[in-house]
């Protein structure tokens, strides 16, 4: 009987060991795709069947890709563009074979969520709740077609909008668009239009970084770049300026260079 218990504990022993291999296998399995935007740059959500970025053609902002590879921590740069070699590309992201098309997280409360997209400024939803049609004047075009876009950094503190004396009724903290694609071991992630097309296949254990940048040089002089989203649009509207809620006054303005969204209308 005796024999009997050590043998059952031996098998017990040997299943749990098999079990928590397979969890690490498991997680070690995943690999995603992450993409973050940052300087100025309209993200456009009007089209169902795919987001566009449009990275705009604004003085002394030079637009940026960076590709990285991160393995078990360490990250390598495995491909970078900048300037010419972006001038009026249209790029396009895609997975071939998947049916998913780009998504936005919402979560039931966005207030107890950070990640939930809405955190993100949405220039017709939350500012002018209209569509303001955008002008096809960009320096770089990019079409997402899968993923999932949420918030990331939401703001510390709140901003409010104003123009003139008239202060807009949006009073809240703000986040920046980031996008995520899950990879499945058979997957690809394709990056076309470029003078090369990027293949980022699926690897064990390995994740990808994609940064999309667009900001001033550093010498730049101090100016509101928020200025440049309205020269974009084809909707005359009153042009609202961000201004931080704890500020004392309305000058020097808060510099904001970051991207924000536009949740009606589309870039084609």
């Amino acid at each position: 009987m005796k024999k009997v218990s050590i043998l059952v504990i031996f098998v017990c022993i040997c299943i749990a060991t098999m079990m928590v291999n397979n969890v690490d296998v498991n997680a070690s399995a995943k690999c995603e795709v992450k993409f973050m935007f940052d300087g100025l740059q309209a993200i456009a959500f009007g089209n169902p069947d795919k987001v566009t970025d449009g990275i705009l053609d604004a003085h002394h902002h030079t637009p940026k890709i960076e590709i990285k590879e991160i393995q078990k921590g360490r990250e390598k740069v495995i491909a970078n563009f900048e300037g010419k070699d972006l001038y009026k590309k249209v790029l396009n992201i895609s997975m071939p074979n998947s049916p998913h098309k780009p998504i936005r997280y919402y979560s039931p409360n966005m207030n107890k969520d950070t990640s939930d997209f809405r955190w993100c400024l949405d220039i017709e939803t939350d500012l002018f709740q209209k569509q303001l049609y955008l002008k096809d004047n960009f320096f770089t075009k990019i079409n997402f077609n899968v993923g999932t876009f949420y918030a990331e950094n939401v703001t510390e503190e709140k901003y409010q909008f104003a123009v003139g004396s008239k202060i807009h009724s949006f009073n809240r903290e703000i986040g920046r668009p980031t996008l995520k694609v899950n990879m499945g071991k058979d997957d690809s992630l394709i990056i076309a239009g470029l003078a090369k097309e990027i293949k980022l296949a699926y690897q064990n254990g390995v994740n990808y970084s994609v940064s999309i940048s667009n900001l001033p040089s550093k010498d730049m002089m101090s100016i509101n770049h928020f200025v440049f989203y309205y020269d974009l649009m084809k909707t005359d509207v009153q042009r609202f300026m961000p201004l931080a809620v704890k500020k004392a006054s309305f000058l020097p303005a808060p510099i904001i260079c970051d991207s924000i969204v536009f949740g009606k209308s589309r870039i084609d």
